[in-house]
């Protein structure tokens, strides 16, 4: 495969050239489709916890949180792995799909192992045949361009 030029390309852009691909050999194969006006940026998501066991990787927020009228998908910056991006990626798409309706309940659960989603719901991986996939967007995209942000959460005063 052919790498994609994208010396300029930064972290959004890779996250949107990332989701067209996505669409295509991921999502269209299982019969579904990412709505075309999913906003993607990366940023910490809301409620986000950084440096805790359970970090918040991804959001996606329904449409009627925006003023826009769109889904927003934020990918939290402490994340440099394009593999977990990727991953991550497709979770919070299929949440997208459904405007956030169903949360991890089983419209979401059938979506996600129909992509190549596996585990608890709640914090997906990826299967070995979605990983060969997402390999592939990678080689063709270059790595993901951001190096992490080292976030730590602050240490309780005392009460």
């Amino acid at each position: 495969m052919k790498q994609l030029e994208n010396k300029t390309v930064n972290r959004e852009t890779w996250l949107q050239q990332a989701n067209q691909l996505l669409e295509q050999r991921v999502f269209v194969p299982a019969g579904l489709n990412i709505p075309k006006d999913v906003n993607l940026s990366v940023g910490f998501p809301l409620g986000s916890r950084a440096g805790c066991k359970n970090e918040t990787v991804g959001v996606c927020h329904p449409r009627s949180h925006s003023t826009a009228g769109v889904n927003e998908i934020f990918i939290s910056p402490t994340r440099d792995d394009g593999l977990e991006i990727l991953g991550t990626l497709v979770h919070e798409d299929i949440h997208a799909i459904d405007d956030c309706a169903d949360g991890h309940g089983s419209k979401f659960r059938s979506m996600a192992l129909a992509c190549g989603l596996t585990g608890q719901m709640r914090s997906t991986t990826n299967s070995p045949e979605l990983e060969t996939i997402l390999q592939q967007i990678i080689l063709e995209l270059g790595q993901y361009p951001h190096s992490q942000v080292k976030a730590s959460k602050p240490k309780q005063s005392a009460r």
